[in-house]
């Protein structure tokens, strides 16, 4: 939870620490080509996003997770897909829903030429095969995937674009050197120049809307060969510099406390009768879709 301490002491932190540091990096080192201006034209490309959310229930002495993959395809079509998943740990159940939110967005990626996910592409080992699965569909297809990560808690691209070894904030610094770019007159599409994170997936910061922070991106390597689509994803933006498709899913995506609520009933009952009832799994079947405004089936 924000308190004002908190705040205030976050905003010191990055007026008088982070930023000074960013000025003495920037000092030293050169920056030409590190910024690059995007000119191209939107297309009409069938567009979906996905995003996930989830629950953990510790129910005798497990945890029982219930996940929810919210899928937005515009212009106006939503629809969610609750699994429940038998868990270790919440670390678990977090991979899980990350891992089922790549199976919607690859099946998705089968009659959509551009989907949008939340959250870094590459993340951990567990979910390489996944990946690549993604990438591999997304190449095949001539497709894109596009990845956006909101809040950037370790270095991503600055080792390998600037040779930046040590823990800086990204976000200000490139939020500093998109702004000076823009003093030049630029009032365009930048982004950062790419960097190869993996195999087949590429890196940078993207700024649509000056004045506001950028946002890091993951996508397949095939962006790179058509501007259009990264001005395409920047008619979709917020002024926060975030696919507003991505902020319906993420809305989508959250586990209601109703819906919490039959599924800790559903489980009570399994308990005591050893199998689900008919008529209790068609109630929760349908609350479920009642609960989210829309038909699940």
């Amino acid at each position: 939870m924000y308190t004002l301490e908190s705040l205030i002491s976050g905003v010191y932190k990055l007026s008088e620490v982070e930023l000074a540091q960013i000025g003495v990096e920037l000092e030293n080192m050169d920056t030409d080509g590190i910024i690059i201006e995007i000119n191209g034209n939107p297309s009409d490309y069938s567009t979906a996003a996905v995003d996930s959310g989830f629950i953990p229930i510790k129910y005798l002495g497990v945890i029982i997770g219930l996940i929810n993959v919210a899928i937005v395809v515009l212009p106006s079509d939503s629809r969610s897909r609750f699994i429940v998943r038998v868990v270790d740990n919440v670390e678990s159940l977090e991979e899980n829903a990350k891992l089922e939110e790549f199976n919607s967005a690859i099946e998705l990626l089968k009659d959509h030429e551009l989907v949008l996910m939340d959250g870094p592409l590459v993340a951990n080992d567990g979910e390489s095969s996944k990946l690549n699965e993604l990438i591999n569909t997304a190449l095949s297809t001539g497709h894109y995937v596009l990845s956006f990560t909101k809040e950037v808690r370790i270095n991503r691209i600055t080792s390998r674009l600037m040779g930046i070894e040590k823990p800086i904030n990204e976000v200000a610094l490139f939020f500093t050197l998109f702004e000076r770019f823009r003093e030049k007159g630029m009032d365009s599409i930048l982004i950062t120049t790419p960097v190869n994170i993996r195999s087949g997936v590429v890196g940078f910061y993207m700024q649509v809307n000056g004045g506001s922070p950028p946002i890091y991106v993951e996508a397949g390597e095939n962006v790179l060969k058509n501007p259009d689509v990264l001005k395409t994803v920047s008619l979709m933006m917020s002024r926060e510099n975030y696919p507003m498709p991505l902020y319906v899913a993420d809305k989508l995506s959250k586990v209601s406390d109703e819906v919490r609520k039959w599924f800790i009933m559903a489980l009570l009952r399994v308990s005591e009768k050893g199998e689900m009832d008919p008529l209790l799994y068609r109630y929760i079947r349908d609350m479920l879709g009642y609960a989210r405004g829309r038909s699940l089936y």
